[in-house]
């Protein structure tokens, strides 16, 4: 019986052993495809911002070749310094939100690494939870078979000792 309660339990603790690396593989799965996920948003957003600053300037390239006249005048040099500036902002507006894609991505991983490290520690609790369980299981079992063979020994030794006053008795009867 007791052997029995101690294979469930030893059992159940391997289940829930088994059952915390699957999760924990899964989520490690997981975090590798949102990290990859994010990767590639990441890397799309610069690429649509690039896109769009390349378009701004070749416009601003387009609508400068295009002005009357093309000589070089304060109006026409204040123009040009005023699409630069627009560019510049883009860019500045491109940096800062791929800056903040890339802050939310970091503060996702961070989460799913607290995560995943909590689940680390919940099973390395398990695990030395489990291994004095089995210790204290041990060391019940040999103590319990220590009495087992001690009580053993007794009834060994008293059926010896009660065989042998029966002998006695039955001699003794036989004399009288």
């Amino acid at each position: 019986m007791e052997e029995h309660i101690r294979k469930g339990s030893a059992e159940k603790v391997q289940e829930r052993v088994t059952r915390i690396q699957q999760l924990k593989e899964a989520l490690r799965e997981e975090s590798q495809l949102e990290y990859n996920e994010a990767q590639e948003r990441r890397r799309q957003l610069k690429e649509d911002h690039t896109r769009l600053i390349q378009e701004e300037v070749a416009k601003m390239e387009r609508d400068l070749a295009q002005e009357q006249p093309p000589t070089e005048s304060p109006q026409r040099e204040l123009l040009v310094l005023s699409r630069e500036r627009q560019v510049l902002v883009m860019q500045m507006e491109a940096l800062r939100a791929e800056a903040q894609q890339a802050e939310s991505d970091l503060q996702d991983q961070h989460h799913r690494h607290q995560t995943e490290l909590h689940c680390l520690r919940e099973e390395s609790l398990q695990l030395q939870v489990f291994r004095a369980f089995r210790q204290v299981s041990e060391e019940q079992r040999k103590i319990s078979e220590g009495r087992y063979r001690s009580v053993l020994l007794e009834a060994v030794q008293d059926a010896i000792y009660l065989s042998a006053q029966n002998q006695q008795l039955q001699a003794e009867n036989k004399d009288l």
